[in-house]
């Protein structure tokens, strides 16, 4: 090889580099630019310090609200009674008086904000940034790029349902989605690890803080997709760790109710609210299916009012795309058109099991706050997994 041909190609990978390196700052510049201009005009929700001097009013809301009077003044939102929830834990009340249709971890850290910065809302915003941070390292681990890896939190930044968790603060979702990814994340780690066990104690770990914030039988959603990419792998002692360590999941649930237990409830009263939380949600399970026109099709099947299907605001053309996609990166996996790596495997699992626990009852676009993320990423890996299957 001639000096000029290789200094032709010395310059080609630079401008390569370059080219690289001026999209990389170009999606970074734009992801950012949606979050700081959402928060720019919610700047006195976010960077003020009042908390507890509103918190007698936020307290007297909850009092006239539908969750403790028959016929209230007025529809009161769930991020309202959040806000109060959080301060009245962190004052000491018993929680399952407030909100306990799900567990308290998340109106704790809503309170523990409260505390350090006087302003509920901060954990949220935390939360949010931390969210696109994981999506990108998880995104990271399974295709080795940072170009590819930026591309989902660069879309998920353009979501209205991601902007209105930071508009209708504080609400439980973007909590709950930093669990979920710091889980994957982990088994990640562990599948490429020799000291597995430290990295699947820490993704159950992950998973115990996911079903202390919201309804704890989705946790087995996750917990079936890490058996499942273990099972198809026959890693028995990974398995085994995974089923060894998954008790500390459930002791973090327990922790979670430790102001519960402090009034005088014993082990069978937690089972039993555990009971109420589940008998609730079971009794959501109406309009079957209807996760699939809502997601698709943007008909959102409701179970109130005279009209039994609207259209939700937030709905993008994003979201069939990334379903569609994410079902054909699974077939295609499965029968081996195109390659796909076992971090991928976990993610697609678990959407799966979540689309079919979800199937049983009735859906909102609160739940799609943890799906689509995830979608992202599978839909991407299956986009350049086709493109060298059809160029090769």
């Amino acid at each position: 090889m001639g000096m000029a041909q290789q200094a032709k190609i010395k310059t080609k990978n630079k401008k390569s580099k370059n080219l690289k390196r001026f999209i990389l700052f170009l999606l970074l510049g734009i992801t950012f630019f949606n979050i700081g201009s959402t928060l720019w005009t919610l700047k006195d929700k976010y960077f003020s310090a009042n908390y507890w001097q509103r918190f007698p009013s936020l307290e007297k809301t909850y009092l006239n609200s539908q969750y403790v009077n028959k016929h209230p003044v007025g529809w009161v939102p769930d991020e309202a009674i959040e806000a109060y929830a959080g301060g009245a834990f962190i004052k000491g009340i018993n929680p399952v008086y407030v909100l306990p249709d799900t567990p308290p971890l998340g109106k704790y850290l809503i309170g523990l904000s409260a505390v350090i910065f006087n302003n509920e809302n901060t954990i949220i915003l935390i939360c949010s940034i931390l969210s696109l941070a994981l999506l990108y390292y998880l995104g990271y681990q399974i295709f080795n790029s940072e170009l590819l890896a930026l591309i989902s939190p660069f879309l998920l930044s353009f979501e209205p349902f991601f902007k209105n968790q930071l508009v209708y603060a504080p609400l439980l979702d973007i909590i709950q989605l930093v669990f979920l990814l710091s889980a994957f994340i982990f088994f990640n780690k562990a599948l490429a690890s020799k000291k597995s066990w430290l990295f699947i104690l820490l993704a159950n770990i992950f998973v115990g803080f996911f079903i202390s914030t919201k309804f704890f039988i989705t946790g087995l959603t996750i917990e079936a997709a890490f058996g499942i990419v273990l099972l198809i792998r026959r890693d028995w002692r990974r398995l085994l760790e995974l089923i060894l360590t998954f008790p500390i999941s459930v002791i973090i649930l327990l922790l979670s109710y430790i102001r519960v237990f402090a009034f005088g409830y014993h082990f069978n009263k937690f089972l039993g609210i555990q009971k109420w939380v589940f008998l609730y949600h079971r009794s959501q399970l109406v309009l079957p299916f209807s996760i699939w026109p809502l997601i698709l099709f943007n008909k959102w099947y409701v179970w109130y009012g005279k009209k039994s299907v609207i259209s939700d605001p937030q709905w993008l053309l994003t979201w069939p795309a990334v379903t569609l996609l994410t079902i054909a990166t699974a077939g295609l996996g499965v029968f081996r058109k195109i390659k796909i790596n076992e971090n991928l495997w976990v993610l697609i699992s678990w959407a799966l099991f979540y689309f079919a626990f979800f199937s049983f009852g009735q859906i909102t676009s609160r739940y799609f706050v943890i799906l689509i993320p995830v979608l992202y990423i599978i839909s991407i890996c299956g986009v350049v997994s086709l493109y060298k299957f059809i160029k090769r």
